[in-house]
């Protein structure tokens, strides 16, 4: 049964806080898809409603999530672009796109850093992407990605800029909502959150369903969580949408 109306009307409720809000930037951390292989009226539903939130005056940002088809997404990112919304496929050297540097309409000076999912197939060459060293079969999942993160924000100015990170990963401690791919929430995925250098400002995260604060990491870090319950595991969560300040 198409739940096509449910999405138009979360993702016109969130358009209307953002615009409301005048928010500065909206950060949509993955996932757009439930499927690599969306429907025509899927994605026409996301694009409409991603430009919509370029509307409101907000700078639009958008990470992929693991339940997203990277080349798929790259292939319309040049598209998206001309329409003001900023799409990261796969995970970029802090030069090549992995870090978005922009000031707010008042002058706030904004550094972001960019995380789409990253495979356990795909971590390897994430890793040596970024300058590590591939050759290291002994590192794991976590040790890698915590690399990666290190390398994104290493270089963040710590002077009046804020410094943000977006990033879709299983962090230490988060509680699942019910309707996760469970292959992506096991142990060898998680990512400590102490990962997270205190230099940030905040860390906004996708993947887990259940709108929920980190435990134990070094800043300000959440998970906004499902937009909608996606499945009857999520019936008891109160869905949210997060506005920072």
């Amino acid at each position: 049964q198409s739940r096509a109306d449910e999405h138009e009307a979360v993702l016109t409720e969130i358009t209307g806080i953002a615009a409301a809000a005048a928010v500065a930037l909206v950060l949509v951390t993955g996932d757009r898809f439930e499927t690599s292989a969306p429907s025509p009226e899927s994605e026409a539903i996301v694009y409409r409603h991603l430009l919509g939130l370029v509307g409101t005056g907000a700078k639009v940002v958008v990470i992929a999530g693991n339940h997203d088809n990277p080349r798929r997404l790259a292939a319309v990112t040049p598209l998206l672009a001309l329409g003001q919304v900023t799409l990261l496929a796969e995970p970029a050297k802090a030069d090549t796109g992995g870090v978005v540097h922009f000031e707010t309409a008042i002058g706030e000076p904004v550094n972001l850093a960019l995380l789409p999912f990253v495979s356990q197939r795909g971590i390897v060459k994430a890793d040596d992407l970024m300058g590590g060293q591939a050759a290291d079969h002994s590192a794991t999942y976590a040790e890698r990605l915590r690399r990666l993160v290190a390398h994104l924000t290493e270089g963040l100015d710590d002077g009046d800029a804020v410094n943000l990170l977006a990033a879709h990963a299983m962090v230490s401690g988060g509680t699942l909502g019910g309707g996760e791919r469970s292959a992506h929430t096991i142990f060898q995925y998680e990512l400590p959150g102490g990962a997270f250098p205190a230099s940030l400002s905040y860390v906004a995260l996708g993947h887990l369903h259940r709108t929920q604060p980190v435990p134990g990491a070094g800043c300000p870090a959440w998970y906004p969580g499902s937009p909608l319950a996606l499945d009857f595991g999520e019936e008891a969560d109160r869905k949210a949408v997060l506005v920072v300040e």
